[in-house]
């Protein structure tokens, strides 16, 4: 039950992907994100567990590959997803997310945390990720932390099928904040049923054109995810 992704070094990471508050207990999901940009990509294999209504744990592995270097395994990492509850008075769901992640090949290890912010009303759907990202093992004076944030919309239209946009961005580090560019585009997803198998399915796929500072980086992003999940 484990599917592939990818991603590219750019600002933000292709294997970034907005998360959302919400814990489903006794679920055990298997995912797979995929991103390419400039002939670059990156693999993530991701295996969750809901523990409970409130707790999920998460174990990844992230592979990558550049053009005339193959590809290597980069990362290997644990993460989880507290959900907090409502904001009171203006019903916005909130959680945590915290992940350590382990490099490989070269890469440093990182931790990373995210505050995950989502509001439902009937088919209107948005979330928001404030995320924070340290280097751990990098050499001093240069682990300075880095700010960002993931957001997106979407509206459910036919059935299961939510059309939207979605957003990256970079919002500056401890040297100094500020706006440092983004990658904006529609997305779309579906997530359901196939016929009578003890599974659901998630798909989500869109492609992002940079913006601002992020045009340095490449011109655009193209990424799709796709989940199993069994309840037990």
């Amino acid at each position: 039950m484990a599917l592939l992704a990818g991603s590219a070094r750019a600002d933000p990471r292709l294997d970034e992907k907005v998360y959302l508050p919400y814990v489903e207990p006794h679920v055990l999901e298997l995912e797979t994100r995929w991103a390419r940009e400039d002939g670059a990509s990156s693999t993530v294999v991701e295996v969750e567990y809901g523990l409970s209504d409130r707790l999920t744990l998460a174990a990844l592995g992230q592979t990558f590959h550049q053009p005339g270097r193959g590809q290597r395994l980069s990362g290997l990492g644990l993460e989880g997803v507290a959900y907090l509850g409502q904001i009171p008075g203006v019903g916005v769901d909130a959680g945590v997310y915290l992940e350590y992640r382990r490099g490989l090949a070269g890469e440093e290890d990182v931790a990373e945390g995210k505050l995950l912010l989502a509001k439902t009303v009937d088919r209107f759907q948005g979330a928001l990720n404030l995320i924070v990202e340290k280097p751990v093992t990098a050499p001093k004076g240069q682990g300075a932390a880095a700010y960002g944030y993931a957001a997106s919309l979407t509206w459910r239209t036919l059935g299961n099928l939510r059309l939207g946009a979605e957003a990256f961005g970079d919002l500056g580090d401890d040297r100094g904040l500020g706006f440092g560019g983004a990658y904006v585009g529609p997305q779309v997803k579906w997530e359901g049923r196939p016929g009578h198998l003890p599974v659901e399915l998630a798909v989500d796929a869109g492609w992002l054109a940079a913006v601002g500072p992020a045009r340095r980086e490449g011109v655009g992003q193209a990424r799709i995810g796709l989940e199993i999940e069994r309840r037990f």
